[in-house]
Order: structure tokens, then sequence, then C-alpha cells
């Protein structure tokens, strides 16, 4: 849509006037303006007793038109159902994934249609990987469903759901063992490891400070003390300080790693059997939750 500025010099005038039913047909003059430099707009004023409202007849026959047109949503969102309760039979998932959700599209009052789209992300609720995906028709679906219908759902999903979750609870505690028997095992070896990379780094850290040090004191003298010993000296120094220096870098990387490895055996969950823990944890805290839902009341 195009933008227009208006501009009005000093002496200009921006006046509204009012414009009634009576005036737009004609019955009473609209005034002209009295000065060259005054801008009239006209603002047609309609709140008059002259306005004419919808009859009954025409509330009474808009409302019938708005209830078939709810019922013929509602049959069309039913049979579009049907459909995907047939596609979702024969496996056919991302079929009756569409045919969920045009469904709820064209009535959303209901939770079958929602719970559809859950079956379909989770796989009938044995593959809880993209659960989150379907997270908003998860809580309609929940949300509007009635007592009885969840109390059939319970019995029909949560004996497979609570076998599941313990399932992963065995999982889950069988990881977590083999986390700490991990890092007890290798506690002490990292413990020793990481007492020679402190000293390593020390001597090769005091090595690098002593060649910079002499380096710098012999360049510094090559013009004080004649002789080629001194820049040979220098030179050497030179040479032992980068050696010293690509050994502390070695010896830093290696204090880093044995760092590392010391606080992963100090720390519970820290090995990749402690990482698998926690995600079989989540997934069961997840089920579990899920059976709370179908459970309540």
């Amino acid at each position: 849509m195009e933008e227009r500025n208006l501009e009005l010099d000093d002496d200009g005038k921006i006046r509204l006037n009012k414009r009634t039913i009576g005036s737009i047909a004609g019955e009473d003059a609209v005034p002209a303006s009295e000065d060259e430099n005054e801008i009239v707009l006209d603002v047609p004023d309609f709140d008059e007793e002259g306005a004419q409202q919808p009859s009954e007849e025409d509330a009474a026959a808009k409302l019938r038109a708005r209830e078939e047109e709810r019922s013929t949503r509602k049959a069309r969102a039913a049979a579009m159902l049907g459909e995907a309760d047939a596609l979702f039979a024969a496996g056919e998932l991302y079929a009756a994934g569409e045919k969920y959700l045009d469904s709820a599209q064209l009535d959303g009052s209901g939770w079958r249609a929602w719970f559809g789209v859950v079956r379909v992300q989770t796989k009938d609720f044995t593959d809880f990987s993209e659960i989150y995906d379907c997270e908003a028709a998860y809580d309609k679906a929940f949300r509007r469903m009635g007592k009885a219908d969840r109390a059939a759902l319970a019995e029909k999903y949560v004996p497979a759901l609570g076998a599941y979750a313990d399932e992963l609870h065995e999982k889950r505690a069988a990881e977590e063992e083999k986390d700490t028997a991990f890092r007890e095992e290798h506690a002490p070896a990292a413990k020793r490891d990481f007492s020679a990379a402190v000293k390593f780094f020390a001597a090769a850290g005091v090595a690098l400070i002593a060649c910079l040090v002499a380096a710098i004191v012999l360049w510094c003298s090559i013009t004080a003390i004649s002789g080629s010993g001194i820049l040979i000296g220098a030179i050497v120094c030179t040479v032992a300080a980068a050696v010293a220096f690509v050994f502390t870098a070695l010896a830093a990387k290696r204090l880093f790693l044995a760092r590392a490895l010391v606080s992963m055996c100090a720390r519970p969950g820290s090995t990749d059997a402690g990482t698998r823990a926690a995600a079989l944890a989540e997934e069961e805290e997840l089920v579990r939750s899920i059976i709370e839902d179908f459970k309540k009341e």
C-alpha cells in the first residue's frame, strides 16, 4: 500500500466536517470552506436511528446457515477420521497422519483426531523419539478426553507402557553400574598420570624459561663482547628454547588430558555408559509421565 504525506504551510488548516445520512442523500448541503487554505475532510456519521438493523428472520437464517455449516464440517471430519484409522491400521502412517490433521482442522473440538496424530508420531506409543514434535496434539487430546475414554485407553496402553518403563529402568541401572565400575577402575591410573604430567610440565617449563633467559642475555651481549663464541651460544640457546617450547606444549596437552580423565573418574555419569544411563532415565521419566496422564481422573 502506497504511503502518502500531507504537508501544509503555516497558514494551512484542517477541519473535520461530520456528515449525516441526510447530508449524504443531499438533504442538507455541506457548508463551503470560508478559507481557501482550509481543507475540509467529511466524516460520515451513520449512528442514527435511520440505520438499518438486521431483521429477526435474517438473523435466524444466518444462525441456521452456521449450524448447517458446522454439521457439514463435523460430518466431513468424522469421515476423514475413519479414513485415517483405516490407513493407520494398514501401516500407512504418513498418510494416516495427514488425514488426522485434516480431520482436526475441520473439527478440533474432539480428542480422537489429535490422539491419532500422537499415535502416528509415536508409532502407537512404542517409539518416543519424536513425541515432542506432537506436543500440542498430545495436550489437546488428553485435555479433551472424557473419563470413560481415558479409562478405556489406559486399559489398552498402560500395561505395555509400564513394562517398557520397567525395562528402561533395568537398562539404566546396568549402564550406571558400568559407569561406576569404569570410573573406579581407571581412577588410580588417572591420578598417577596426572601427577606425572604435572612434573613433566614443570620440568619443560623450567627448561623453556632457562633457555629463553640465556638466549636473551647472549643476544644482548653480542655487541658488548667480541668473539664468535657469544653468537654461537646465542643461537644454541635460541634453538634449545624452541625445542623446550615444543616439549612444554606437549606437556600442557598431556596435563590437560590427564586432568580431564581425573575429573571424569570423579564425576558420576561422565563416561559413555553414564551418558546412555542418562538418556534411558530421561525416556523412563517420559514414559511414566504418559502413564500418569492415562490414569488421571
